[in-house]
Order: C-alpha cells, then structure tokens, then sequence
C-alpha cells in the first residue's frame, strides 16, 4: 500500500511538473508572438528635445539665457501586407500636447503610393526629408521656417511644425544600386494648418521631384499653390517654388536651397549653403550661410551657424550651435539679438 501511495504522490508531482513545463513554454510562446505582433503592428519610439540658449541684447550690456523643452515626441506605428501598408500616430508633450502625425499610407507599388491624413508637407528638402533627430543644426532654415507651414509670420498659421491634413500620391522609378532616380510628390492639403478643418474654399498643390544622378547626390525642386486665411480674415493667394541640392557621404555633406513665395502682395526670397564633414564617428561639424529678404521689409535678415554634433550612442545626440544675426532694417521685438550660443540634448528611444 505504501508503494503505491507513493507512486501515485510520484505520479502527481510528474504531471503538475509537466503541467508547469507545458503552461510555461505555452506562456513563452504567447508571449514571443505578442512581441512579434508588436514589433511589426506596434512600434512604440520617440524623441525628447531640450537644451540651453544664450543671445546676446542690442546694447551689449545684457543678455536673455533659458532652458528649454524644444519638443517631447511618442510615436506609434506600425507595417502590414508586406510593408505596403504603414501607419503613424506621433503626439509633440512639449507646450500644448498636440497630434503632428496621423495617416495612412498603401504603397502597391514602388512608382505608386498613396498617404492620407495629417502629414509633413512635401515642400524643398528640408522639412520631409530631414526629421529633427538626424538634422545637422538645431535651428532649420529660413526656408523652411517660413515657407513650410512652420511660422505664421506670412501665411498666419502658427504652430502647424511643417505638417497639414490632405492627400498625396508619391512614388520611384528607375531603380538602381540602393536608390531610385526619379522621385516624385503631388499632394492636396486643407491649408489651414494641423487638427482643424478648412477655413476657406481653395486647398494647397504641392508637387516635389527629386532626382538622384548618382547615389549620394539629389537634386530637389518644388512648387506649392497655397491659399491661407489671414488674421483680418482674409484669403491670401500664395506661390512658392524652390530648386536645390544634396551631397551626402558618409563623410562629407553639402546641401544648398533657393525659394521664393509670393503672400499677397508680398514676395519674400531666401536661400542658404551648408557642408559639413563627419569624422570617425561620433563626432561631425556644420557650417551654414543664409539670408531671406522681402519687399515689405516684414524679414530682411542675413544668418551664420557654426555647429558641431556629438553622438556617443544610439540614443543620445549632443549638439552645440553658435549663430550670428544680422539685421538690415529696425529690429523687430522677436529679431534683435545678433549673436546667439546653442546647447541641445536629445535622447531618443
């Protein structure tokens, strides 16, 4: 009787055993496709901006120094039917929390995709192409600024970070070595900025092509068609237009943009030249040159930025800016201090 008693306890412990191996591998596997499915429909990343700025006053005697939080970005998105279907949600914490980023994007073939929802605007190079965590400067251009649905000094929209809501159709042709030739964007967009609906009738054209002779150079240009309602409510006729390049190497970067814009009866230029040269990485240096001018004299500015950037992991950026200003008319309460130092920290995961 006791051999079977303890046969039957050696029995039971088996089976809880092999009911514990069983529900743990069971486990294990549930989880390791969770974390399949997460990575590929759940990709949780983002970016913490901040830093340190110096400039220095009109009269020299005194100076403006604060720290700031320049952006606080989560996205989340994620990939289908073999990458042809993509999506992104990416919500900006610094200030007002806001959504940037919300759209859907089918691309059935590498000539054809298509996007919708709110979205980077596909105008010059700058603004789409280069995100603020891969940017050589802390500051972007003046063409972007102010041409790009960044600033409302113009076009009256504030705070719309170079995105609107719309519909564009994008693709490649004549694919080569790691690269396409010719690329393409034609796009509609509300104009009215982003999470809001249309103020007026007309919508903004924006088409963008970009070809690459060979693998390290592009050569941009673009036009966009905007109409904007204005702050006296009035709907402003707007013409823009750039033409650029861009060499980038693995060690050397060299990029240069012209633009005009006409905002009603005002026609605004700019234009900038930049290099810059990575060393053994994680070190790079920047040098940039750029002036934007127009006929109301609302802008008439000339800017120099020396910057240098340091990356000692993946998920750290260090990057230090020293900038000259120089005004050509009366400085206006927002562009009166020339000489400005630059600190700025990301971390990204």
């Amino acid at each position: 009787m006791r051999n079977i008693t303890m046969n039957v306890k050696h029995l039971l412990l088996a089976i809880a055993a092999l009911a514990i191996s069983l529900n743990a591998t069971a486990q294990e596997t549930k989880n390791e496709k969770f974390q399949a499915f997460a990575d590929k429909y759940l990709k949780l990343s983002g970016y913490i901006q901040g830093g340190f700025e110096w400039t220095e006053a009109p009269a020299k005697d005194t100076a403006e120094a604060t720290f700031y939080l320049k952006r606080a970005r989560v996205s989340l998105s994620g990939n289908a039917a073999e990458e042809k279907i993509d999506y992104r949600l990416q919500v900006d914490m610094a200030g007002k929390p806001k959504i940037c980023d919300l759209y859907f994007r089918y691309k059935p073939l590498n000539q054809l995709g298509m996007q919708l929802g709110q979205f980077k605007v596909p105008f010059a190079i700058e603004n789409e192409l280069i995100g603020p965590t891969t940017f050589e400067f802390i500051e972007y251009s003046y063409i972007t600024y102010y041409f790009s649905r960044n600033n409302k000094t113009y076009d009256g929209i504030d705070g719309a970070t170079g995105r609107d809501i719309g519909f564009q159709l994008y693709g490649s042709f004549i694919e080569k070595e790691g690269y396409n030739i010719i690329n393409y964007n034609v796009a509609i967009f509300n104009g009215a900025g982003i999470n809001t609906k249309d103020n007026n009738a007309p919508k903004d054209y924006v088409a963008r092509l970009i070809v690459k002779p060979i693998k390290d150079l592009s050569i941009s240009g673009s036009v966009m068609h905007a109409a904007t309602m204005t702050e006296q409510e009035d709907c402003l006729s707007s013409l823009r237009w750039s033409v650029g390049a861009w060499y980038n190497s693995s060690s050397w970067i060299a990029r240069a943009e012209y633009a005009e814009a006409t905002f009603g009866y005002n026609k605004a230029q700019s234009c900038y030249a930049m290099a810059g040269y990575n060393f053994q990485k994680p070190w790079s240096v920047v040098a940039r040159y750029e002036f934007i001018k127009d006929v109301y004299k609302t802008l008439d500015q000339e800017r120099i930025t020396l910057g240098g950037v340091y990356k000692p992991y993946k998920f750290l950026r260090l990057q230090l800016n020293a900038s000259y200003i120089t005004n050509h008319v009366a400085p206006t309460a927002k562009a009166k201090n020339p000489l400005g130092i630059n600190l700025m920290v990301s971390a990204i995961f």
